[in-house]
């Protein structure tokens, strides 16, 4: 059982969060793309191909509207050899986008966060279908469960009171994103949510949470199942 990917919480530990800053989300989204390389074959054999390319912060156009998408994955026109280990696929904009993942935060204030992010989530989704009904749309949300949490924005850290009922009302709040039913209804076709514990103090001490309110093995919410369903989509729709 992955609670998510180890290099992630290592980026928490060594860089700390800034909410400013996309370089979490970055290093979330690289994650998510070894995950997929290494896990999903068809993903794995057309990536080690050289046919598949990722980007990060790619401005997804559909229509008359444009939505910064945080991870995008599909075909690339590269006619070159094949990418080198250890990444084994390339890192540009691809030809098409076949996967576009958005992935937020919700570190502290939940309430009041969780309610915009489930706004991002729903706004994404519907986005990633004006462009391409085929094109899997996918979230990810990152929810803090530390007792308190140190803005670099402020001078003290922020006490967090009863901090398993804030991490199940944000669980709560992704499992209401609207999901996709079938291919010609909106929605989003797949999710997770990842609980850390993280202060922004001792930033050694970051770590997954893998009990309470957390989406544990099993839950469509959990990170392996969100990598699972992906894998599963991508071969239904693009093989």
């Amino acid at each position: 059982m992955t609670s998510g990917p180890t290099s992630f919480v290592e980026h928490l530990r060594s860089e700390g969060y800034h909410p400013r800053s996309n370089k979490h989300s970055n290093a979330l989204a690289r994650a998510i793309v070894n995950d997929l390389v290494t896990r999903c074959d068809l993903i794995r054999s057309r990536a080690e191909l050289g046919q598949l390319s990722y980007a990060l912060n790619f401005t997804l156009h559909a229509g008359t509207s444009d939505w910064n998408v945080d991870l995008v994955l599909g075909p690339t026109t590269r006619q070159a050899a094949p990418p080198a280990p250890p990444s084994n696929i390339y890192e540009e904009v691809p030809a098409a986008i076949q996967i576009a993942i958005e992935i937020k935060s919700v570190m502290t204030e939940h309430h009041k966060a969780v309610k915009n992010r489930k706004r991002d989530f729903e706004a994404h989704h519907e986005h990633v279908a004006r462009y391409d009904a085929r094109t899997i749309s996918g979230g990810v949300l990152v929810v803090n469960a530390a007792a308190r949490f140190q803005s670099p924005l402020r001078d003290a850290p922020t006490p967090h009171v009863d901090t398993r009922a804030l991490t199940a009302h944000c669980v709560a709040q992704m499992r209401g994103v609207t999901e996709r039913q079938t291919a010609d209804l909106a929605g989003i076709d797949a999710k997770a949510v990842l609980v850390v514990d993280m202060d922004n103090i001792d930033l050694a001490s970051t770590s997954y949470v893998q009990k309470g309110e957390a989406p544990g093995s099993g839950d469509p919410l959990h990170y392996d199942a969100f990598i699972y369903r992906l894998c599963k989509l991508y071969g239904r729709r693009f093989r």
